[in-house]
């Protein structure tokens, strides 16, 4: 059935409000040939639900053109950047960031904490998984804007964290919360800096897991907003993994489909997007 319905989207015909407002709000988002179907439905449950739209940043994980994702995505009705990752890579390297650098070279989830660290120097950004639907407006959820430093995520079901950043930063993430880099608020000139990343990362080095950046930013978060969002606004469950009909909207925001449950974002995208 996942099947079926993925096929059955890629036919689905896209009718898009252009009259919204943009926002100052940025997204950062991530993709490539693997995600970007669940990107494109992901991006079309922003335009749908959010009253106004954000400033869309979008950066390529090497399989796909910028040009690719940009036909895609072109039903999005307001400001979008489409970048590859040489951009982010030339930003860190001319700070001295060497092991970030490393480490987005050798797994995905590198260049994600590559490119939210880059933007979140700039300005407040929120990071949005590709395998993430919004059913309702979430622009209402978002925290109040900060002058200084500030990261929070969304809460988990289980908490998942790789013991050698936790080893390396002495945090007692299992005993604090089940934290998840899915949705990230981040801003903060010198996290970087003031985390001793560098340092961290080198460690680690090569030998990064599924859960690495995710124990960074669950670390990082520790120190400012934590977990903002909860599974409840956010949902974060699997009750309902082998469930036939769509998940039901009764003051649903958002699902994060997991991995364990990835199957059910096409079942979910085909009945409610």
């Amino acid at each position: 059935m996942p099947h079926l319905y993925r096929r059955l989207l890629r036919l689905k015909k896209i009718n898009v409000l252009t009259n919204k407002e943009q926002s100052d709000i940025v997204v950062l988002m991530m993709t490539g040939w693997h995600f970007i179907d669940m990107t494109r439905l992901s991006v079309l449950s922003i335009v749908n639900t959010w009253i106004t739209l954000p400033k869309l940043i979008i950066n390529t994980d090497g399989t796909m053109s910028s040009s690719e994702i940009r036909k895609a995505l072109n039903f999005w009705p307001a400001g979008i950047t489409v970048e590859d990752w040489k951009s982010t890579e030339e930003y860190h390297l001319g700070k001295g960031r060497k092991a970030l650098v490393n480490y987005g070279n050798l797994h995905p989830f590198g260049k994600k904490l590559a490119l939210i660290l880059r933007y979140a120097e700039k300005c407040p950004v929120l990071w949005i998984d590709s395998d993430i639907l919004f059913f309702k407006d979430f622009t209402a959820f978002l925290p109040q804007p900060v002058t200084d430093f500030a990261c929070g995520g969304t809460e988990d079901f289980v908490a998942a964290y790789h013991q050698e950043v936790i080893n390396g930063t002495g945090s007692n993430l299992y005993d604090l919360y089940k934290f998840n880099a899915g949705l990230l608020y981040v801003y903060g000139k010198n996290i970087y800096e003031d985390f001793e990343l560098e340092r961290l990362i080198a460690g680690i080095h090569p030998h990064y897991d599924f859960c690495t950046e995710q124990t960074i930013f669950a670390h990082i978060a520790s120190k400012s907003l934590g977990i903002i969002w909860s599974k409840e606004t956010v949902k974060s469950f699997n009750h309902d993994s082998q469930e036939i009909k769509a998940m039901p909207l009764d003051n649903v925001v958002a699902r994060h489909y997991t991995s364990n449950v990835r199957h059910l974002f096409w079942r979910d995208a085909f009945f409610r997007i």
